[in-house]
């Protein structure tokens, strides 16, 4: 069944759309292995983490942590497929990956090792990633990350 759409930028207010964990709280924590990236030359495993958009179960996705980011970006199709309308959104022009896309910025719930939150999203347009970014706004905010490189390695405990 499909979701209602949300106007374009405005914030829901949903009972416990903060930050909501599973389990024992702030001590519950997550490892990731690191994985490589889809359709990149290089063979390099990554530090990455599955994210659920909303209500998307069936489909999480592949997201690169990037702490140099200041938001969360993701593909643009991403927020049609889970009923965000960007239409009433004023794109801005941003740089990725040397090239400019149109940036449409708003929030979206976020599921992350079963801690659903809702956070500042940018949808672009062109996306030309098999992945998306999670950044320091609408991320590293709301967890507390390890990281071992040399072990290839991630772990997540929500704040």
């Amino acid at each position: 069944m499909a979701q209602p759409t949300r106007a374009p930028g405005q914030r829901r207010h949903v009972p416990g759309s903060a930050l909501r964990r599973r389990g024992a709280g702030r001590g519950t924590h997550v490892k990731f292995s690191f994985l490589e990236l889809p359709g990149q030359p290089l063979p390099l495993a990554r530090p990455v983490v599955p994210v659920q958009v909303e209500d998307l179960q069936d489909a999480p996705q592949l997201c690169l942590v990037d702490t140099g980011s200041t938001h969360n970006r993701f593909g643009a199709w991403l927020a049609r497929a889970v009923g965000i309308d960007l239409s009433e959104i004023e794109p801005v022009q941003i740089a990725l990956g040397g090239g400019l896309t149109s940036a449409f910025h708003t929030r979206a719930d976020l599921t992350i090792a079963g801690t659903r939150y809702d956070a500042p999203v940018t949808f672009c347009d062109p996306w030309p990633y098999a992945f998306h970014l999670l950044g320091q706004e609408g991320f590293l905010r709301y967890f507390r990350l390890e990281v071992c490189a040399a072990e290839f390695w991630l772990d997540l405990t929500p704040e």
